[in-house]
């Protein structure tokens, strides 16, 4: 089973939203003031990837230099709102404070999966939310906080953002301490090589995360 989880959304600055990427004639003196544009994202695969591309890209259209601001987990990400420590930042909208930024249009959609462990199978989303079923998660990412607000009766295993966040997935559902791991494609699939006979599932769900533009 496959879900579509995750999209990616551009958190600009209030002065940037509503303008078009495209056009020549972005303030580069109000949204990077100091010369360089500062942008601020999860050190974590698929957004780390997203986010250097898009960054550059504005950078480009400002006429200013391009300084990524990598945050290592999830928790960091969200405490460094309203801090400025950036000028945008690119990451998944359940992040974002809503009273402390302003969310551009998504840039990405991001399929979230649920990886099980070798040996079980479930046919839907529906059969993973049961009691005794434990999942795993990365603690404080996108897919702990939609499943956690989601899942009625499955226990939530959460585990730490770490440089082989994969392999530690991996031995997390080889141990039995859960039954599958929900995260996005990025992780999954690499966590799906980790393990032989793990199986990829599609979190059948309706809601989708988003990575954007924040400033």
């Amino acid at each position: 089973m496959r879900l579509t989880l995750l999209s990616a959304i551009l958190l600009l600055s209030i002065q940037m939203l509503g303008v078009a990427l495209g056009q020549s004639n972005l303030n580069s003196d109000v949204i990077a003031p100091n010369g360089k544009l500062r942008s601020g994202s999860i050190a974590i695969r698929v957004l780390g990837g997203v986010a250097e591309p898009v960054g550059k890209f504005i950078a480009t259209k400002l006429g200013v230099s391009y300084e990524p601001v990598m945050y290592p987990n999830p928790d960091a990400y969200v405490q460094s709102f309203g801090k400025g420590e950036w000028d945008i930042a690119i990451g998944p909208r359940v992040l974002a404070p809503v009273e402390k930024a302003d969310s551009g249009a998504d840039v990405w959609l991001i399929d979230l999966v649920y990886i099980a462990a070798p040996g079980l199978v479930f046919a839907d989303a529906a059969q993973v939310d049961r009691l005794g079923v434990k999942v795993g998660v990365i603690q404080g990412s996108p897919s702990d906080r939609y499943l956690s607000h989601n899942l009625k009766s499955a226990e939530i295993v959460r585990i730490p953002l770490s440089a082989h966040i994969s392999a530690d997935a991996a031995e997390l559902l080889r141990s039995g301490k859960s039954d599958v791991f929900g995260a996005d494609s990025g992780v999954g699939y690499p966590t799906a090589d980790e393990l032989r006979g793990a199986t990829i599932s599609s979190l059948a769900i309706n809601g989708r995360k988003k990575i954007g533009c924040i400033p």
